[in-house]
C-alpha cells in the first residue's frame, strides 16, 4: 500500500474535511479522494461517513489512525536511518526569496562547519513547500507567511521580514509615511505569481477595502518583477531583503504599509513533528536561527 494513501488518510482526519486536506497536502481534491477510496477498498471498510454537511469517521477510521501514525513515523524513522548509513543529505525547501536572498550565508557558514555533508535546495511554491514536509520528501523548510498553526509542522520564527511597496524614487506614493490599500487606488501594480502568500494578504486587502487597481503584469521572478518597476512599469510589494541592495543604491525607493494593513509576515524553520533531526540537521537549525547579514556571503 502506498505511504502516501496513510498521510492522506491522517490529514482528512485531522480535518474531517477532503477540500480542506486537498488544500493542505497540494493535492486536487479528486486525488484525495481516490486514495481513500483505494485505502477503503484494500481493507474492506468504510472510513469516514458523513452525516449531512458533517464528515466523521467510522469505528474503522478511529482504530486506523493510530496505525496510519505508526507506519508513516517507521518510514521517516527508516529513511534517516538509511541516509544515515552514507554521507547525509538533506532536502531543504523553500520560496524564491529566500533561496536568492537569506539563504547564501548560512549555506556558506554552514559548509565551512559540514564540509562533507550533501545539502539539496529545492525552490518552490510555499504551499509545495509545507505539503512536501507533511509527506515527508524534504527534510525542513524555510517559508515567509505569517506565523504557522499546524498540528503536524513545528514552526520557529526566525526574524520579522517587512514587507514594502516598492517604486521608483520621486514616485507620487513616496509622500505617504505610510500606506493604506486606499492609497493604491487606480495606480499600475506589478504582482507575483498566484501562490505568493505576501500577494494573497495585499489583494485581500485590496478586496476588503473596495479598492481598483491596474495589474500590469504579473510574475513568476523577484529579479524580473524589479526591472520593471526600475523602468516605471509599476510598483510592487516585495520583501525587505529582496530590494536592500537597490534601495541602499537608490535604483529604487520604497514606502512601508500601516501596522495592521497587512498581517506580519515571518521567516520561519519548520519540519515535521514526527521527523528525526540528525545532529547534522540541528547544527543547520541552529545556524539559522543565527542573525546573519545577507549581504556577507
Amino acid at each position: 500500500m502506498d505511504l502516501q494513501y496513510f498521510i492522506t488518510f491522517r490529514e482528512v482526519a485531522r480535518c474531517l474535511s477532503y477540500t480542506r486536506a486537498a488544500e493542505r497536502l497540494g493535492y486536487a481534491q479528486p486525488s484525495v479522494t481516490v486514495q481513500i477510496q483505494k485505502l477503503e477498498r484494500h481493507y474492506g471498510a468504510e472510513l469516514f461517513v458523513r452525516n449531512g454537511k458533517t464528515l466523521a469517521l467510522t469505528e474503522a477510521g478511529a482504530r486506523l489512525l493510530p496505525l496510519a501514525d505508526r507506519i508513516v513515523e517507521a518510514s521517516f524513522e527508516a529513511e534517516q536511518a538509511l541516509r544515515e548509513s552514507g554521507p547525509e543529505r538533506l532536502h531543504i525547501g523553500t520560496i524564491e526569496s529566500l533561496t536568492a536572498f537569506f539563504l547564501p550565508p548560512y549555506l556558506q557558514a554552514f559548509r565551512q562547519v559540514c564540509p562533507n555533508a550533501n545539502l539539496q535546495i529545492f525552490p518552490s511554491a510555499q504551499n509545495d513547500v509545507i505539503a512536501n514536509i507533511r509527506d515527508g520528501a524534504l527534510d525542513i523548510g524555510l517559508i515567509l507567511d505569517p506565523p504557522l498553526s499546524d498540528p503536524e509542522l513545528r514552526s520557529i520564527p526566525l526574524r520579522r521580514e517587512p514587507l514594502l511597496l516598492v517604486c521608483t524614487p520621486g514616485h507620487p506614493l513616496l509622500r505617504h509615511r505610510e500606506l493604506t490599500a486606499a492609497d493604491l487606488q487606480s495606480q499600475p501594480l506589478i504582482l507575483g505569481e498566484a501562490t505568493c502568500t505576501y500577494r494573497e494578504a495585499l489583494e485581500r486587502s485590496i478586496r476588503d477595502e473596495q479598492v481598483e487597481v491596474q495589474v500590469v503584469s504579473e510574475l513568476g521572478s523577484i529579479e524580473a518583477i524589479k526591472q520593471c518597476v526600475k523602468i516605471g512599469l509599476g510598483s510592487a510589494l516585495l520583501p525587505q531583503l529582496a530590494v536592500a541592495s537597490e534601495l541602499e543604491s537608490g535604483q529604487l525607493a520604497s514606502v512601508p504599509f500601516r501596522e495592521n494593513e497587512l498581517p506580519p509576515f515571518y521567516i520561519q524553520l519548520i519540519w515535521h513533528r514526527n521527523r528525526y533531526l540528525s545532529p547534522t540537521l540541528q547544527k543547520l537549525a541552529a545556524m539559522l536561527c543565527e542573525p546573519r547579514d545577507s549581504r556577507s556571503a
